[in-house]
């Protein structure tokens, strides 16, 4: 018995002292205190102390935000650090633009990769033209020497299209500051927008960015309530690309405005997120029961007329949404509008159910003429 008392002590005394060891070792780091996100999925954001923000990126790479003047909580020494509020970004996206529209944050942009003639946001445009801001050249080709000579806080970026994945290593082994913004892949619309608190955490402006959402989804729901026990319009959602045809997946964020809207997304069962690439005839067996056909390009980039689509897929001329001159394509802004989401909600919902919208224009959608 007395053997078994004296090995129990032991064992007591052990787990005691593991346990010391243990906390001392978490002593540095306090609990933190995770932002609460209603849709998005793709970023986190942790509030550490001295005002410090642990962000998680679209990449699922980490990020240290500390206000300037604060050294980073211990523990977190080997964590990049951007401090915060930011005053000099890149943004390699133009959503990402739009989504500093109403945070009041344009003036920070000192670069971008698009270039002013594309532009349809004023104060990026003058920005380009007057020379305060830097086109760097497309995604897949910039110049990085352009960009170290920014000298920028932070560059936003993207990544898993268009050489993102590159762009973004190249400029972490070159030292920059990269917080990946993939909004893109979110499968909700309001997750999308919800990333403006992803980009509000740079700035210090939270607050701001929670009011704004709050604000869209109230209407967004407003809107959903309304449409809630309406029959579905069919819809198809369709761009020609090099000769390809591209269309939504089912999980995607347009697949969701859609059925957001009070339609039936004819393509629904592809599986995923993004686009899909189909032929012209798989396109048709499904678009023969359309009622509303979306081509998501706009007048820019060439297509101001139904006739221009059927110039490269001509087979498609006897589908009902043709005949029956139900055709939009995308407004010119409409990519740089993210958010203007109840908007493009508005827009679909009108074209969708026209009766129940009567004198409604459309902003973010155009109706294509014939010819």
């Amino acid at each position: 018995m007395r053997r078994y008392l004296s090995v129990l002590v032991v064992v007591l005394l052990l787990a005691l002292l593991a346990g010391c060891r243990t906390s001392a070792s978490t002593a540095g780091k306090a609990p933190a205190r995770e932002l609460r996100l209603a849709y998005a999925k793709g970023f986190k954001i942790e509030y550490l102390e001295k005002g410090c923000k642990l962000v998680t990126d679209g990449d699922g790479k980490k990020l240290l935000l500390c206000p300037r003047g604060e050294k980073p909580p211990a523990g977190y020494e080997n964590i990049p650090v951007v401090y915060t509020p930011v005053k000099r970004v890149v943004v390699l996206s133009t959503t990402q633009a739009a989504l500093l529209k109403p945070l009041g944050e344009l003036g920070s942009i000192v670069g971008v990769s698009t270039p002013a003639k594309d532009w349809y946001i004023p104060e990026v445009k003058r920005g380009i033209e007057e020379g305060r801001i830097t086109y760097l050249g497309k995604l897949e080709a910039l110049d990085y020497e352009k960009v170290l000579a920014l000298k920028p806080d932070v560059v936003f970026t993207y990544t898993k299209a268009m050489g993102g994945d590159q762009a973004a290593a190249r400029l972490r082994e070159l030292g920059v500051p990269v917080a990946v913004d993939n909004e893109w892949l979110e499968e909700n619309p309001l997750g999308r927008l919800e990333w403006i608190k992803f980009l509000a955490a740079f700035y210090d402006k939270g607050k701001e960015a929670e009011s704004f959402f709050a604000q869209a989804e109230k209407r967004v729901r407003e809107l959903a309530d309304k449409l809630k026990d309406v029959p579905r319009t069919k819809v198809v959602w369709v761009n020609i690309w090099g000769g390809k045809v591209y269309v939504p997946r089912g999980n995607s964020y347009t697949a969701q405005l859609i059925a957001m809207a009070g339609g039936d997304y004819l393509m629904k069962n592809l599986e995923g997120v993004g686009s899909a690439q189909i032929t012209p005839e798989e396109f048709y067996q499904k678009a023969r029961e359309a009622e509303v056909m979306i081509y998501a390009s706009s007048p820019n980039y060439g297509t101001k007329s139904v006739k221009d689509i059927l110039k490269q897929a001509p087979l498609w001329k006897d589908l009902p949404a043709i005949q029956q001159d139900r055709v939009y394509c995308l407004a010119p802004d409409y990519w740089q509008s993210l958010d203007e989401l109840t908007q493009q909600l508005q827009d679909l919902a009108a074209i969708f159910h026209p009766d129940m919208f009567p004198g409604h224009k459309t902003e973010q959608f155009l109706k294509l003429p014939k010819e």
